[in-house]
């Protein structure tokens, strides 16, 4: 098969922002070093996980620090897809956040061949509403009834298919945080993958650490976080390939 991408999770950049809630000056010059490492490995494509940024002094700034970093990912002959974080949404908006990836919409499928690829966003309260400009809580997420029905028809076609989220639609059992970092209604997000037959896996960020779980014949891979790494390590920028059978992770099955 061949097709290689390369992740990246929970940047928070701090550009230069305000130095709080766990930002990095760092991980913003990590990111170039890794994009320079998916175009060297024939990378299609990128993903960014989500929470690439941390509140800047005004919104404004915040607005124009997401929309130069987002810039900063052109010219590696690649594009690179954003998958909605919850700290995307401190400062700004939906619309703000559309502006800077010029789509219409934040969740959506893309091919490769005969691979399909599908981004979801997980950036909404459990009423409904989408999050903006803080007025959410991270523990709190939910994928709506819209996308979920959506999920649902696109998955109705069994195409060979990988999953992109921010919040964790599947998180180690029994632990305390689970509650958190999951999605409220992850149960039924993830019988929609796994009743469609054809998901291979998902790649999720939030929580900043490693983890590679399945459940339910699904690979769920969590991304870990450069902020949490005192220097540039390839371990927390992914190059991910589609095998004929599986994929392999920074050159390893999982």
């Amino acid at each position: 098969m061949g097709i290689r991408f390369g992740l990246f999770a929970d940047l928070h950049s701090s550009l230069p922002g305000q130095p709080e809630r766990g930002s990095s000056l760092r991980t913003a010059e990590d990111l170039k070093k890794a994009l320079g490492r998916f175009r060297d490995a024939g990378c299609s494509f990128a993903v960014s996980l989500g929470d690439n940024t941390q509140p800047s002094s005004t919104a404004a700034e915040q607005f124009e620090q997401m929309r130069s970093l987002a810039e900063s990912w052109n010219g590696y002959g690649f594009p690179v897809h954003l998958v909605p974080g919850n700290h995307e949404f401190q400062q700004l908006t939906p619309d703000e956040i559309r502006a800077i990836t010029g789509r219409g919409r934040l969740y959506y499928d893309f091919r490769i061949g005969d691979v399909r690829f599908v981004v979801l966003d997980t950036a909404y309260r459990p009423d409904g509403v989408h999050y903006s400009r803080d007025n959410f809580d991270w523990r709190f997420s939910v994928v709506p009834e819209e996308e979920t029905a959506w999920l649902k028809a696109l998955l109705a076609d069994p195409v060979r298919t990988f999953v992109f989220a921010h919040c964790n639609l599947f998180f180690a059992p029994g632990e305390a945080e689970a509650a958190w970092y999951q999605v409220g209604n992850h149960r039924e997000i993830r019988a929609v993958l796994e009743g469609s037959g054809c998901v291979e896996a998902v790649f999720q960020g939030h929580e900043h650490v490693f983890r590679s779980l399945e459940t339910g014949g699904i690979r769920y891979v969590t991304v870990p976080s450069p902020e949490r790494d005192p220097e540039y390590r390839e371990s927390t920028f992914p190059v991910v390939e589609i095998l004929d059978e599986g994929f392999s992770y920074n050159g390893e099955r999982l």
